[in-house]
């Protein structure tokens, strides 16, 4: 056994952020499905002490990892004798923080808690913990399939407008249905029932932000605030494109800031990333939605480490196992000299089935506020994974105020395309 360097176990894995792993001095296993294992690169391999394959099904829900805890615990232990104990256990996606969780209380390892990464996983648990603590949120109750008919008509009762139906566990929008009104509602339950493990909630009119960055200790250190352009709930049901704009408001900035702190509090936690999603109502009223203890996915980090020097993705490694932050000052991103907003656009790919790229269009309209890009490639194949949000280019912006941004990004939004042909056809 080597007791000179340190044990750490990762569970779940991307490629494109193996830069982000802290691998030196210390010995680094994996616990990832299978899928991933088997089209991950041969010099990514190389650099993991051991990798445990975990008989998970490859599909979209979020919950596979966590159903799977005793053959994680087994192969920990396994590792253990040849590695040492585990000293951390790093989870940087949805899908893994809460098993890591679980590895982290059974193995006596510190960091995040399965009591607070539940706060952070659950929606209707999340918003229990809000109550009482100065924080508005939705009108909501957990249904499932058990649950009466006539509790879902005092639910229709007590929300005079829209309605909103989603998983409790669930990310990216998936699985949400949205109803006009109670009547609506109860035709659906009537005819569909009600899943388990589900929540409705009232529709709150507003725009939608999202909230991104780094506490330390119960300290802030970074935070960046957006309001979405372009939201999941569009993405996933209209194929419109996802994107964000930062405020340039001081005082918006401020009270975000706050709120988000309330929110931290209330779930108790106190070192992590952080992706937290709330309304700006029409009355200027926040409003909590959501929140998870991760980085924002699509291309949130990639934009706020290419703007303001920032790596989410780093971070989350960092906060994991201990280690300090890397972000050198608390403050503002409104203090970043030369940037008075960020941005960013994630294109929505309107092609499920295999394809492959023919022609790219739009970039001859690019703008100069563009810091950063993702763009395929001619005669790149697309869709051939499941994926979350498969996409035609992401970018990152960076101007002078939100509305700059905000007018380059709905323009280059409104011109970029891919034209594709099916996998199958020949690109001559």
């Amino acid at each position: 056994m080597d007791t000179t360097r340190s044990h750490v176990v990762h569970i779940g894995f991307a490629e494109q952020h193996i830069d982000s792993i802290e691998f030196g001095g210390h010995q680094v296993s994996l616990l990832v499905h299978r899928h991933v294992a088997e089209r991950m690169s041969h010099a990514a391999r190389q650099r993991f002490a051991r990798i445990g394959v975990l008989d998970v099904p490859h599909t979209l829900e979020f919950d596979t990892y966590d159903q799977v805890l005793d053959q994680m615990i087994r192969l920990v232990d396994e590792f253990a004798a040849e590695l040492g104990p585990p000293t951390a256990v790093v989870a940087m996606y949805e899908h893994v923080t809460l098993p890591a969780a679980r590895l982290r209380d059974h193995f006596g390892v510190p960091g995040v808690d399965t009591e607070t990464a539940l706060l952070c996983r659950d929606k209707v648990r999340m918003k229990e913990a809000m109550r009482g603590g100065g924080i508005r949120v939705p009108a909501f109750w957990a249904v499932d399939a058990s649950t009466p008919y006539a509790d879902l008509e005092k639910i229709a009762d007590a929300v005079p407008g829209r309605l909103v139906l989603k998983p409790q566990r669930q990310a990216g929008s998936f699985g949400i249905s949205v109803f006009q009104d109670g009547a609506e509602f109860l035709a659906h339950a009537r005819a569909h029932g009600i899943p388990d493990d589900h929540e409705v909630e009232e529709f709150v009119d507003g725009e939608v932000c999202h909230v991104d960055g780094v506490v330390r200790d119960g300290e802030i250190r970074f935070i960046s605030a957006s309001r979405y352009i372009g939201d999941c709930l569009n993405f996933q049901n209209d194929g419109q494109h996802l994107s964000g704009v930062t405020f340039d408001d001081a005082s918006t900035l401020a009270r975000i800031t706050d709120f988000t702190a309330l929110v931290l509090k209330s779930l108790r936690l106190h070192t992590s990333t952080f992706h937290l999603e709330l309304f700006l109502t029409t009355d200027d009223e926040l409003v909590f939605l959501e929140v998870g203890n991760r980085f924002g996915g699509a291309y949130i980090s990639d934009s706020i480490r290419a703007v303001y020097g920032v790596d989410l993705v780093r971070e989350s490694v960092l906060a994991c196992m201990g280690l300090p932050s890397e972000v050198e000052a608390v403050g503002s991103i409104l203090d970043h000299e030369g940037v008075g907003a960020s941005g960013w656009l994630y294109s929505a790919l309107p092609e499920s089935e295999p394809c492959v790229v023919r022609r790219i269009r739009g970039l001859d309209t690019c703008p100069d506020s563009v810091v950063l890009s993702d763009i395929p490639g001619i005669g790149q194949p697309l869709n051939g994974d499941i994926s979350v949000f498969p996409t035609a280019g992401k970018f990152a912006f960076s101007g002078a105020s939100t509305a700059e941004v905000e007018r380059d990004i709905r323009r280059l939004a409104a011109s970029y395309a891919l034209e594709t042909v099916p996998r199958r056809t020949s690109l001559i």
